[in-house]
């Protein structure tokens, strides 16, 4: 499947989540519905929605019922919070007994997230035959590889070893959204995965490959700048995952602003296509760090509201 207008969500915790979600709203109401969408972390929740068929308020509606407890718990098994072996170790480095005797190697854990996911929309598959292409990106925790799964594989002349075509579904969100240190690694039967938003933060240059007429990148990333200092580990976290996420938005929006101005300048030299790229971002940052992994619903409306007025205005 190839043109059409293809939907890019990057992630960044609850913010960029409302505020992809608000845009969805504004592209539906525009008739600008995506053919392909590829979403990273939060984004992939959305995304993983778009391509179930869950339609913009649907969507809305959705994020409106889910408080925090719905996307993660506090781990249970403290007993394995020590890990006995490496405390009964002699050591003279202070440093790295400390940490090598902490027995977990991630703090909450994300099962609610798959009930939720299957309450609002019934465990669906996301397969070939679906009408939108989607494309979740993950990265094998051992490899460092960055694994693009997608419901439907981009052509033959753009593919790339990276693609691999599934039949999408709760377990690939969950990979995705993974971020390390903080969430349980998922997986789909194979080698633990992770966010891939600490690596490609905004999953631009998978749908590229689909050689779509249009691009729509949605930046999440709204926290105040100059950014306060953080007063906690997860303020530190979300500081982390916001400049990673801003970094990574840059060098992706740059590169293809780069290859569409090489296209155009010997357009017989490469099989890649001048595509028009709109970013849609929040223009008046101000989301506090401490609101990462905040759901609310009293948020979510004011988010949500806020990502539908910013793309209004984008696409008009």
């Amino acid at each position: 499947m190839t043109g059409g207008t293809a939907l890019v969500l990057s992630g960044g915790g609850a913010p960029a989540a409302y505020f992809g979600a608000g845009v969805i709203q504004a592209l539906q109401e525009a008739g600008e519905w995506p053919r392909i969408v590829s979403g990273v972390s939060t984004g992939a929740i959305n995304a993983y929605a778009v391509g179930a068929g869950m339609d913009a308020m649907a969507l809305a509606r959705m994020w409106c019922n889910v408080g925090w407890s719905d996307i993660y718990r506090p781990r249970t098994d403290v007993w394995r919070a020590v890990n006995v072996r490496r405390l009964l170790r002699a050591t003279t480095n202070i440093a790295e007994y400390a940490l090598g005797a902490v027995g977990w190697t991630w703090l909450l854990d994300t099962t609610p997230t798959r009930r939720t996911l299957t309450k609002h929309l019934g465990g669906a598959k996301i397969t070939a035959t679906g009408d939108v292409t989607v494309v979740l990106s993950a990265v094998d925790e051992a490899t460092g590889v960055t694994m693009r799964f997608c419901s439907r594989l981009p052509p033959k002349r753009r593919r790339d070893p990276r693609f691999r075509q599934v039949d999408l579904t709760v377990d690939h969100v969950l990979a995705s959204a993974a971020i390390p240190l903080l969430f349980r690694p998922g997986g789909d039967g194979g080698p633990a995965l992770v966010d891939a938003g600490l690596v490609a933060a905004t999953p631009l240059a998978p749908v590229m490959r689909y050689e779509p007429d249009r691009v729509i990148v949605v930046s999440g990333a709204g926290i105040s700048r100059p950014a306060p200092v953080p007063d906690s580990l997860g303020a530190a976290i979300a500081l982390l995952v916001e400049n990673v996420a801003q970094a990574a938005l840059t060098a992706d929006v740059n590169h293809a602003h780069t290859v569409n101005r090489l296209v155009r300048a010997a357009p017989g030299a490469t099989v890649k296509r001048d595509v028009p790229i709109l970013l849609i971002e929040p223009t008046d940052p101000g989301f506090p760090l401490d609101w990462f992994l905040e759901f609310t619903a009293a948020r979510a409306r004011r988010v949500m509201e806020y990502g539908r007025e910013q793309a209004r205005d984008a696409l008009s």
